[in-house]
């Protein structure tokens, strides 16, 4: 008969109290990886197969990724108990097959089994040991080549424990995982979950699907912001991902382990506008609460912000005393429907979405000067274009700035209009101000997803790797579907310089879009910077196949040939981008890595030089970015280093 308390090491397993203490201290551990630990335990030492512990916890036939949910408890169960998966004290991996607990408690001794396997009583307990951690900004710094090291221990050892998806039915299923993971926690310690389904549109114009996907989009964003502590909610991709669906209400929630489901639908008539909507509890699919609303098209907005309040009130979920929007609603209805019109088109992340969108969000501000939400998603449009190299920066920072500060002075709480501003002050290198409009936007809505991608991406930037991976992991969380998330997740292995990480997460990204060209971009760099010359090239004309004639494009390419040894056609695209400068912006940056791939270390150094003098925005991935590494040890490296203010060691 199992016994219902063991000790090892500094540990002690109370089964029947369901507890983990260290020195008589408990150690927080969530139900499923506690139940895993137990299960572990009492294996006596024995190897635990996959299979056994996925029946053991979800039992048979349930529809869950029981291989990441195993990954992300085992990783759990290791940081709980500080065991390194390299030098396993307790928790050992068995190739193939499972897991097997090294020490283990029977009849009062403590044993630790020997290298074949046999118990040995007596011996000495080794030296605790810590899985490596990379220190942040602020941290005292270690040794280059310890930071190298831990970097790829880290992401080594972590990286299953992001939601990756290979197929839709394995997305959901993964964050699934995640949430049965919190699902033991207290009522009170864990927010409530739920998901807005894409609001039907039931009139007889499908092209008025803009009205209705925009419709779903603000919901879930006034949802996001009323209980940041209390309500999580589901992002737009992966919402988006149920238009159309069959699924029953049931399977929904086991899919997304949500509480709530939102369901809606949209009849437009002219300037008259009927939303009827319905809240599903999940657990037993009672209709908990319906409602109908005849309103104008140009009151959709105050709408929006009285369904989501009647919804908070149906969960018993208090409303933060942030929420509210603080300019007037836009009481033109054309002004309304061109906000909705950008919205559909800025979500495509295409350069000729984002240029449309520019147009109707325009379009908007013309027709009412006070709306908020429209000066952020201009300001949003214009930065992207301005970092793809599609207009010229200085041109498109300046008006995504006017833009994004118009937006703040407007509504100062706006999650949207913080991001705007946030991403100008990080574009500007004004890292401190960017950081505090990054924790703003996401303090005001921890459900935006956009923010803690990018937000990611900025602390990645400044190796600040453990920090950008625990922001990338929540945005996933939150939109596992989203594809600028699952190539973010490339770019934070990448920075961390864990290639064969970044490559393999690169590789299930594709599954989701193979043509999305920001994946290819991050994964073509891990592979450059792995060597793989043929699969980087690969990489590189997929991203100018999906950007024609971009600049950034072609400098993929052309670094990625001259790395690869192929020269003469890296320098055939340099010429090109040089007379292209001639009478058009190209940022200095670009050419410099160019210059890096060709050897010319110099030449590289003095455009780096060029693009500090120019205010180029991509020299904020200068103390990062693994291509400029042979550079590193220049003293005009170093002395550009400082003068962006980093002052940390290079990588």
């Amino acid at each position: 008969m199992p016994a219902s308390s063991y000790k090892f090491g500094d540990y002690e397993l109370d089964c029947g109290r369901f507890e983990l203490r260290r020195d008589g201290r408990p150690v927080r551990l969530e139900r499923i990886p506690m139940d895993l630990l137990v299960l572990l335990v009492e294996g006596n030492g024995h190897v635990v197969t996959r299979q056994e512990i996925g029946e053991r916890l979800w039992g048979k036939g349930v529809f869950v990724d029981t291989e990441h949910g195993i990954n992300t408890a085992i990783l759990k169960i290791r940081r709980a108990l500080r065991d390194d998966p390299e030098r396993p004290r307790f928790i050992q991996t068995v190739a193939g097959k499972g897991y097997r607990f090294i020490v283990h408690k029977v009849s009062g001794v403590e044993t630790i089994d020997g290298p074949d396997g046999s118990p040995q009583p007596g011996h000495p307990e080794p030296a605790e040991t810590c899985p490596a951690i990379i220190p942040s900004a602020a941290s005292s710094p270690a040794p280059q080549s310890a930071m190298t090291q831990e970097g790829k221990s880290f992401f080594r050892d972590h990286r299953w424990g992001l939601v990756l998806l290979a197929l839709l039915s394995v997305a959901l299923t993964g964050y699934l995982a995640w949430r049965r993971t919190h699902a033991g926690l207290p009522e009170d310690a864990r927010p409530v979950m739920l998901a807005v389904l894409p609001f039907e549109n039931l009139g007889k114009d499908p092209d008025e699907d803009y009205f209705s996907d925009g419709l779903t989009e603000e919901v879930i964003t006034q949802l996001g912001t009323l209980s940041p502590e209390r309500l999580g909610v589901i992002a737009r991709t992966t919402s988006m991902a149920y238009k159309h669906t069959r699924k029953s209400v049931e399977q929904i929630g086991r899919e997304l382990a949500v509480d709530y489901v939102l369901e809606s639908s949209i009849r437009r008539d002219g300037d008259q506008v009927r939303i009827s909507s319905q809240l599903i509890r999940v657990r037993d699919q009672i209709h908990v609460w319906a409602h109908s609303y005849d309103r104008e098209v140009s009151h959709s907005i105050a709408l929006q912000e009285e369904l989501a309040k009647a919804v908070a009130e149906q969960i018993q979920v208090r409303i933060s005393s942030t929420h509210g929007r603080a300019a007037p609603y836009p009481l033109d209805a054309q002004a309304n429907e061109a906000y909705l019109r950008g919205r559909y088109f800025w979500n495509q992340f295409t350069i000729d979405g984002y240029k449309k969108a520019i147009g109707y969000f325009g379009e908007a501000i013309r027709r009412d000067p006070n709306f908020a939400e429209a000066y952020s998603g201009l300001s949003d449009s214009y930065y992207f274009l301005a970092v793809t190299d599609a207009i010229p920066f200085a041109e498109g920072e300046s008006r995504a700035l006017d833009s994004a500060s118009r937006a703040v002075a407007l509504d100062d709480n706006l999650a949207e209009s913080h991001l705007s501003l946030a991403n100008l002050k990080y574009g500007q290198w004004k890292w401190p101000e960017a950081e505090a409009e990054f924790k703003r936007a996401i303090a005001l809505n921890p459900s935006h997803s956009p923010a803690r991608r990018i937000y990611a991406a900025f602390l990645a930037t400044q190796r600040r790797h453990h920090e950008a991976w625990e922001q990338i992991e929540a945005a996933m969380r939150l939109d596992p579907l989203c594809l600028p998330n699952n190539a973010e997740v490339v770019r934070t292995l990448y920075y961390a310089r864990d290639y064969d990480g970044a490559i393999q997460q690169g590789q299930k990204a594709l599954q989701l879009d193979p043509n999305f060209a920001r994946t290819h971009f991050w994964l073509g760099r891990a592979y450059a910077q792995k060597r793989m010359y043929p699969e980087a090239v690969s990489e590189a004309e997929k991203v100018l196949q999906g950007m024609p004639d971009s600049t950034l494009a072609l400098t993929e390419l052309a670094y990625t040939l001259g790395t690869a040894g192929r020269h003469p056609e890296a320098r055939k695209l340099l010429l090109h981008l040089e007379e292209r400068s001639m009478h058009t912006f190209v940022p200095a940056y670009d050419l410099a890595v160019i210059h890096v791939a060709l050897n010319e270390n110099d030449r590289a150094l003095s455009l780096l030089q060029k693009g500090y003098a120019e205010h180029d925005w991509a020299l904020l991935a200068l103390a990062a970015e693994p291509r400029l590494d042979p550079l590193r040890r220049d003293p005009r490296y170093r002395e550009l280093s400082k003068k962006l203010g980093w002052s940390f060691p290079a990588p």
